[in-house]
């Protein structure tokens, strides 16, 4: 069944003192794009995500978001003083006030305009291998979620597209139909003019016959519809199929419609024209939809 490019999907992995939380968000791409927004404590394991997430998706662009929420109330970072900063700081403040000659004290509201004073680092160094188990964890859920959306998008996508290419069959019947009269219809013309030229009693039938033959000869649409009809089962099928197939499809929609094309351009009659700009039509919305499709 064919997936979507568009979804979401959120998933948590809890260990003692975190809890991962990663979201996915794909959008429509013409190749795999990913976007991934990590703390730079955890830069070491985006070779091993963008593995991950290359296993369960091949097509779009989808971007990622990792956060974490500490348990138990522990942060995961220490604030401490910068004792040298903070003493340079109280230095330039006391300048400051003794040139200006205002007979203010330093207080402590002072010190917090300089955040430089302050020193923030982990609390501990992370494992990476024990960060690992968890936050792939996490991916895994998010790419689970994402999957079903896109499954369930796909589907929708699937019921629709079958009704235009219902439109395609039937618009391709009615061609055949019509272009099994042609002939005919094309020697009453002919015979029909003639008659109105030339006096009673001159026409030439074998003449007539043979250009009827060279008319059917061009016009011949037997081996457009052929491959138009081969086409419109292939489509099916990849719609069908297992795995990503959206580029076989929008290979599949360019093939139809250039037999379309042929078929209009050879035809040189009214109905198989209006059946021409029916299939156009179909092949249209069904072009928009493919660009969807992983």
């Amino acid at each position: 069944m064919i997936k979507s490019m568009t979804g979401y999907g959120r998933g948590e992995a809890e260990g003692p003192d975190l809890k991962w939380v990663v979201e996915l968000k794909s959008l429509n791409h013409r190749f795999l794009e990913l976007s991934l927004n990590l703390p730079r404590h955890l830069w070491a394991l985006e070779d091993r995500l963008r593995k991950l997430i290359k296993s369960r998706i091949t097509r779009g662009r989808v971007e990622m978001q990792l956060s974490w929420e500490t348990m138990a109330g522990k942060s995961m970072v220490i604030l401490k003083l910068d004792p040298g900063l903070l003493a340079e700081t109280r230095s330039i403040l006391q300048e400051l006030l003794d040139f200006s000659g205002l007979p203010e004290p330093l207080r402590l509201e002072h010190f917090l305009h300089f955040s430089e004073t302050f020193v923030t680092k982990e609390r501990e160094t992370l494992d990476m291998e024990d960060t690992w188990a968890l936050v792939s964890r996490a991916v895994s859920g998010a790419l689970e979620a994402l999957e079903q959306m896109r499954l369930s998008e796909g589907e929708a996508m699937a019921a629709e597209m079958a009704g235009h290419l219902e439109v395609l069959r039937q618009e391709r019947s009615r061609i055949a139909a019509q272009a099994a009269l042609l002939p005919q219809l094309y020697q009453e013309r002919l015979t029909a003019r003639l008659a109105e030229l030339l006096q009673p009693g001159t026409l030439d039938e074998s003449r007539i016959a043979q250009e009827v033959a060279l008319m059917a000869e061009r016009r011949d649409l037997a081996e457009e519809l052929a491959r138009l009809e081969s086409h419109l089962a292939q489509f099916q099928q990849n719609l069908e199929a297992q795995g990503p197939s959206g580029r076989q499809l929008e290979f599949l929609l360019q093939e139809m419609l250039r037999e379309v094309n042929t078929i209009g351009a050879k035809a040189g009659d009214l109905l198989i024209s209006q059946a021409v700009l029916t299939s156009k039509g179909a092949l249209e919305r069904l072009r928009e939809q493919v660009q969807n499709i992983e």
